[in-house]
Formats: structure tokens, C-alpha cells, sequence
């Protein structure tokens, strides 16, 4: 507590100040050497003439890329207060961190940036960034297995060529840790969650609604950039995507699809080049948006509006129960 408060009084003096700025432009700039150095080895020749001719191909792409910080800031918008202006560029960051830096670390950058924009205790939005967590984590397993389910009643996936080598025990196995896990986090749930039960159901289904129309943007998008291919394959590649975006602490999630992709390409029957170009233009136009849109933000001074925070008492006064 005594080195907290020392810090938090060097943080107002004018040399903390000054660290602090220091320290946010040193962060600034690594992470957009960071991006431009993972460029590097991109054969920039063979993924742009490998790009899909379709223009509609990249209106889906563009929005697939705003979808999820759309949904956040409607998430947190629910329990907080802001400019929309300053927040949409803090969830747009957040989302290139996440997705390009490491897994959370997005997580600790929008605490930062809440703490300058929200009047709220650092504990209470330190615990509504992990509510949010929570509640993204649980829309995100039950989305997945509920695609996957659909897509192998359908008869578009095949669990047993999805996951070779899998057994039923294995399966009743997982849904059964499931079902306990899930049960313990109920009975617990007051020490582990937070957030009143109101604003959990109204997150919880953006976030479901969320997955379900990025996996139509995904199959969509795939099957305008190779019209030839099946759509039972599309849908085999979406479980994938499915799947790998359950895995925490990646960073380049797009880049580990692209290389599964092509491993699975020639069991799939599809061109391994063709797979590879697709998935390479994706993970390059993603790149390329997030550099742009990290240094251009970055760059960009806050106006005075973005200031401004308040908060949302009807939601944060009092918790409702959860039954």
C-alpha cells in the first residue's frame, strides 16, 4: 500500500506526468514496430495477385474487422459511461493488441485508458473488465459448441475428421468437466462475478449475436473468394475458426488459421495454394488495417470531449440478484 501510494503521488506531480507520457509514446511505438516488423517475411507479390477480385469480398472483411469492437463498445456501454469518440478508438486498439500483441493484453490497456475516462474506482473497473471477460468467455464456448453441433447435425462437419483420433468417452468426458465446471461457477458465482444480473443478459446476448454473425460474415466471405469450393468445406474451416479463437495467449490468430487451413487442405480436397492465398490476403489486409489504424490513432490528440466520464447509476448503485 505504501508503494501504491507513492506512486499515484509521483503520477500527479509534473515529472510523473511526464513518465508517464514518456512511457506511453516508448509502448506506442514498440508495438507499431512490432506490427511493421511482422511484415517482414510477407511475400507481398504472391498475396496480392492471389487477392479475390470480388469487391464485396472486402466490404464483409471491413465489417468482420469492426464487428467486435462495435459489440464491445455497446457491451460496455451498458455499464459505463464515455465519449463515444475516444471509445471507439480505445476498443479498436484493444482489439489489435488482442489480436496482433498478446491475448489480454488489450484487457490491460482499456483499464488504463477507462481510469482517464470513467469515474469509477480502479477495483470497480478492474472487476467489470473481468466481469465482461466472464461473460465473453461464456458466450464464446456456448456459441462454439452449440455451430459445431449444428454444423455436424447438418452433416457439414465431421467431428471424427475435425479432431482425428476422438473418442465418445472423450466427448462425454469434456461435456461432462463442462457441466461441473459450469456448476461451480453458478453456486460460486457471487465471489467470482460482479456485474448485476440485468446488464450480464443484455452483454451475454450481444455477444452470442456477435459470434453467430461473424461465423455467416466468415463462410460468407470465403465462398465469394472461391465460389468453386463446397460450402460443406467452408463450414469445416469456420469450426476451426471456431475453435482456435477459444485459445487463449495467441497472438497472430489469424496467421496459426491460415497455416491449419492448408495443413487440412489436401485431406479436404481443395488446392493448397488457393487455401493459402485466401487466408494469406486475409491475414495481410488485417495487418495492414491494424497498423494503419494503430498509428493514426495513436498519433491523433484526444479532443476535450473525450475527456468527459461519468457513470451509470442506475446499473452500478446497487447489484441485482441473480436467481
Amino acid at each position: 500500500m505504501r508503494i501504491r501510494e507513492q506512486l499515484a503521488q509521483l503520477r500527479d506531480t509534473s515529472l510523473g506526468r511526464r513518465i508517464t507520457r514518456v512511457m506511453r509514446i516508448a509502448f506506442t511505438v514498440g508495438v507499431i514496430a512490432f506490427l511493421v516488423w511482422q511484415l517482414r517475411e510477407v511475400e507481398f507479390r504472391e498475396v496480392f495477385l492471389g487477392l479475390p477480385r470480388n469487391p464485396l469480398f472486402y466490404l464483409l472483411l471491413i465489417t468482420l474487422y469492426f464487428l467486435l469492437p462495435a459489440v464491445q463498445f455497446l457491451a460496455y456501454r451498458v455499464v459505463w459511461d464515455f465519449s463515444p469518440a475516444a471509445a471507439i478508438r480505445a476498443f479498436i486498439k484493444k482489439r489489435i493488441l488482442n489480436k496482433e500483441v498478446l491475448g489480454y493484453s488489450g484487457e490491460i490497456y482499456l483499464y488504463t485508458w477507462a481510469k482517464d475516462h470513467v469515474q469509477q474506482s480502479g477495483r470497480s473497473l478492474m472487476e467489470c473488465i473481468r466481469d465482461m471477460n466472464i461473460i465473453s468467455a461464456g458466450a464464446s464456448t456456448l456459441s462454439a459448441v452449440i455451430l459445431i453441433v449444428f454444423f455436424a447435425w447438418e452433416g457439414q462437419v465431421n467431428i471424427r475428421d475435425l479432431i482425428p483420433g476422438i473418442h465418445s468417452a472423450f466427448l462425454i468426458g469434456a461435456v461432462g468437466v463442462t457441466i461441473v465446471i459450469l456448476v461451480i461457477v453458478f453456486k460460486w458465482r457471487r465471489w467470482l462475478f460482479s456485474m448485476p444480473w440485468k446488464a450480464t443478459r443484455i452483454i451475454f446476448g450481444l455477444h452470442i449475436s456477435r459470434l453467430v454473425v461473424r461465423q455467416v460474415l466468415e463462410i460468407s466471405m470465403w465462398h465469394l473468394a472461391m465460389p468453386e469450393v463446397p460450402l460443406e468445406i467452408w463450414f469445416t474451416y469456420a469450426a476451426v475458426s471456431i475453435i482456435i479463437n477459444q485459445i487463449p495467449f495467441i497472438p497472430s490468430q489469424d496467421l496459426l488459421t491460415m497455416a491449419i487451413a492448408v495443413s487440412m487442405a489436401g485431406a479436404m480436397t481443395v488446392s493448397e495454394a488457393h487455401i493459402a492465398a485466401l487466408f494469406g490476403a486475409v491475414a495481410l489486409v488485417n495487418r495492414l488495417i491494424n497498423l494503419i489504424f494503430f498509428a493514426t490513432l495513436s498519433i491523433q490528440p484526444p479532443k476535450n470531449s473525450d475527456l468527459v466520464s461519468v457513470t451509470k447509476p442506475h446499473l452500478n448503485a446497487s447489484k441485482e440478484s441473480v436467481s
